[in-house]
């Protein structure tokens, strides 16, 4: 029997949503409901400096804006802080810590002299035997073969990385398909990595890129300040994006119910042309 296709909303609580996240929101749930699988919301709220409560109700109004309904995840702000926070999770990240022997701990930082090169880490205290300390250093991960070198899977505030948590929360939820940005296509050979390394089913997940949404050159994203998904327009506009960027018919953006039908008459006629690892 074929395995039921399980994915994710993932957004990061860090900014207000914009035009590239609504666009991979829109995929996402398009690709999973296709193919009769499960949707989950999972709000990643790893980067504790940046939680803001707002931006966590921005994620809950523009999904009911783009009228995307998924099949578990929290219900509203207090929902989610109360039970489905990352925090809630601290023991299973702790344990799948000490489950890694391929690990050590780095003191260094960006400003480190000879640490880096061409953004690359260069493992300078890879044979030190340091002990970790809270805000003074952080932990990583031994690889080989990888673009990104020796990457932090452990923070100096003693809390786990995106890439680690998010692979950790892959695993818990069964996620087997993901959907994602191609300026991500490193961290997802990352995690596939890490999922390897922590012998998780998540290392046989299917994970595809699709192109980015950019503006005068420059993708989208909320570190460059983009557009927030305006709520108070048509849902119709960011159905037209997706229609237009993947050639569907243009009629299929007057709701979400035929943007989903043409996008399995696409599927079944060969597919859409996503990027995969």
């Amino acid at each position: 029997m074929k395995a039921k296709l399980v994915s994710r909303i993932a957004p990061t609580p860090s900014g207000f949503l914009h035009v590239g996240n609504a666009f991979n929101f829109l995929l996402t749930y398009l690709y999973t409901k296709s193919n009769d699988g499960f949707l989950y919301l999972r709000i990643d709220d790893y980067d504790s400096s940046r939680y803001r409560r707002e931006y966590v109700q921005n994620i809950f109004d523009v999904l009911e804006f783009l009228g995307i309904c998924y099949d578990s995840g929290a219900k509203s702000v207090m929902d989610f802080e109360e039970n489905f926070s990352f925090k809630k999770r601290f023991a299973l990240y702790k344990n799948a810590l000490e489950k890694l022997d391929e690990i050590y701990v780095c003191q260094c930082s960006r400003n480190t002299p000879n640490a880096y090169k061409n953004g690359i880490y260069q493992g300078l205290c890879k044979n030190k035997n340091l002990k970790f300390e809270k805000d003074k250093n952080a932990i990583r991960l031994k690889t080989s073969g990888l673009s990104l070198g020796d990457f932090i899977i452990w923070k100096k505030d003693d809390s786990p990385s995106y890439n680690f948590a998010s692979v950790v929360d892959d695993e818990q939820m069964g996620v087997n398909f993901v959907l994602r940005g191609e300026d991500l296509l490193e961290c997802s050979k990352a995690q596939i990595y890490l999922a390897k390394m922590l012998n998780f089913n998540f290392a046989k997940a299917k994970i595809f890129h699709h192109e980015l949404l950019c503006q005068n050159g420059v993708k989208l994203s909320k570190s460059q300040k983009a557009v927030g998904v305006d709520v108070k327009s048509k849902a119709q506009n960011y159905y037209k994006i997706v229609a237009n960027k993947l050639n569907l018919n243009p009629k299929s953006a007057e709701n979400l119910q035929n943007l989903l039908y043409e996008f399995k008459l696409c599927q079944s006629q060969g597919g859409v042309d996503f990027f995969k690892i």
